[in-house]
């Protein structure tokens, strides 16, 4: 049972033709690029990526408000209108901020 690699190697080597092969006779090409050991630059995200999760849910408050502040309005709380505006204003700053700053 010894030495059964070497006997089964010896005899597919005997029936094999002794022609090269056509990829033997190909030209090398090197390539060029970046290696697998070499630190990759980050890139800016694609135009279409997902918007992040606190910018959407910023917003989405901030457009509840501005109903709100538009309401209290027309029913004539001028005071409450201007305060419920004013974290309106504040939410969609953040949301704006976080859009800019985003991971």
């Amino acid at each position: 049972m010894q030495g059964w690699l070497q006997k089964v190697g010896q005899s597919l080597a005997k029936t094999t033709d002794a022609k090269p092969r056509a990829q033997e006779s190909l030209p090398v090409v090197q390539r060029t690029g970046a290696l697998p050991a070499q630190q990759v630059r980050r890139t800016q995200p694609a135009p279409n990526a997902s918007l992040p999760n606190a910018t959407v849910i910023y917003g989405i408050g901030a457009s509840f408000m501005f109903v709100a502040a538009v309401s209290l309005l027309l029913a004539g709380r001028w005071f409450p209108a201007l305060g419920v505006f004013a974290l309106g204003a504040c939410l969609l700053g953040f949301a704006l901020h976080l859009l800019k700053h985003h991971d």
